[in-house]
């Protein structure tokens, strides 16, 4: 430090942190400073006033209840979460202590099959690994559903103990509500990690009242880490309206083909369905478009297989010869098949094609310039940040709130990062440097 009070010559302030500084070095700094600078208040110096200082704003940046929708009284808006003492809830954690205490957390996902829940468990496995926590990915095959899924929640939460950690994906407002309950009855923490129902149907009040979770007789929220779908689709549905206006210039009104290969899933329906959301959506955002106005063909979303071959089959059926301005895909598997017809001729261009997440068939059409881009949102990060989130409510008793970002476009411009960033799996991948150099991975 520049000065013994963490005041330097120009009136800025230096706090040291780190690995080698003890919590007792940065309070006793925090107060050196804030003596110096006047601050009465800032900090107690006996260590008996609470001095919580514990940045309650909600950090959503919208004043929204649980994303897309916002609780409102009048024409105020407001975001309410709960503040409940985590399980062995010890006050002195707050000033001191390094909090690598010994738990474990589980998440169960909707499909463990999915390619796309790779990077979602190299998150989870390496944020574990940061705070020393056992853990374990588990879901139902791809041939199980949402009951199996909750059968494994409830057969993971009987073998937990207090101060776990249960991180699920939620993909309705109904089916998990028991076993959260137990959960949160076993003194589990628990995080929506990933998908989330639609606003209307999954937000703070609805948790608090409608529903009443509850832990130890107080009101209790389950937090939501990922995207809003709803905020994702119309996302992608406003670059591709950029692009058609780029790519086909000087026409009053486009046509586009919007598909939705996995229908039976909400949390995908939600990316392009406006009947499925009360916000956001693709169908929504091109319905809302005027000079020029965006219409969808057919007045309609089709549902095509979620198989290559079989989606490129469909659309080339649905749209050949029509004149169609754009693509526009829920998931991978129509963008791919889309994006190979416009290569071996069975579509005729100009057209934009635009797909969601960052499998690596879909990747490469965008190198070979057959599709125009694919939107990001970031699996990695759905895995690793629920483990600081709940890190926080069992070990400083942060009371735990939604952690929600947007989404990223990926065209030629930044495609080859995305191609070397992807590869997960395989030959010196992430998933075998993760088995290579942890001690454990589940």
């Amino acid at each position: 430090m520049g000065s013994q009070d963490g005041v330097e010559s120009d009136g800025s302030v230096s706090i040291d942190v780190g690995t080698s500084i003890s919590r007792r070095s940065v309070m006793k700094q925090i107060g050196a400073a804030s003596a110096a600078l006047g601050l009465a208040g800032c900090q107690t110096s006996d260590g008996d006033g609470d001095g919580d200082g514990d940045g309650d704003g909600d950090g959503d940046g919208d004043g929204n209840v649980g994303g897309d929708g916002a609780a409102q009284s009048g024409d105020f808006e407001f975001s309410r979460h709960p503040a409940v003492a985590p399980p062995g809830w010890d006050p002195s954690k707050t000033r001191e202590g390094s909090g690598q205490n010994e738990r474990t957390a589980v998440f169960v996902l909707q499909n463990i099959d999915n390619p796309f829940f790779i990077p979602m468990t190299c998150g989870f496995h390496d944020a574990l690994n940061v705070f020393g926590w056992d853990g374990q990915v588990t879901g139902p095959p791809a041939d199980g559903g949402i009951p199996d899924q909750v059968s494994l929640i409830e057969q993971n939460v009987s073998n937990m103990e207090a101060g776990d950690v249960l991180v699920t994906t939620v993909l309705n407002n109904e089916a998990y509500n028991e076993a959260i309950q137990t959960a949160l009855d076993n003194d589990v923490a628990v995080v929506n990690g990933h998908s989330t129902p639609a606003t209307r149907d999954w937000n703070y009040d609805y948790m608090m009242d409608d529903v009443g979770f509850e832990y130890r007789g107080e009101p209790m929220v389950v937090p939501h880490v990922g995207i809003r779908d709803a905020r994702g689709g119309a996302a992608m549905a406003a670059e591709a309206y950029d692009r058609l206006q780029q790519e086909i210039p000087d026409k009053d009104e486009y046509t586009v083909l919007v598909t939705n290969e996995l229908p039976d899933n909400p949390s995908v329906t939600r990316r392009v369905n406006a009947d499925a959301a009360d916000l956001g959506t693709a169908e929504r955002y091109f319905d809302a478009q005027s000079d020029p106005s965006v219409s969808l063909y057919n007045d309609q979303i089709i549902n095509p297989p979620a198989n290559i071959a079989d989606a490129q089959t469909e659309i080339i059926d649905t749209i050949s010869g029509a004149d169609v301005d754009g693509v526009v895909c829920s998931a991978f598997w129509g963008a791919v098949g889309a994006g190979q017809a416009l290569e071996s001729g069975e579509l005729d261009g100009p057209m934009v094609v635009c797909g969601f997440d960052l499998l690596r068939p879909l990747l490469e059409q965008i190198e070979a310039g057959n599709v125009d881009f694919t939107v990001g949102q970031d699996p990695y990060s759905q895995g690793f940040q629920n483990v600081p989130l709940a890190w926080m409510y069992l070990e400083r008793g942060i009371e735990m709130k939604d952690l929600e970002w947007g989404v990223s476009v990926w065209d030629e411009d930044n495609v080859d990062f995305a191609l070397e960033r992807r590869s997960w799996a395989g030959d010196g991948g992430l998933l075998q440097w993760q088995e290579e150099n942890y001690d454990f991975l589940q």
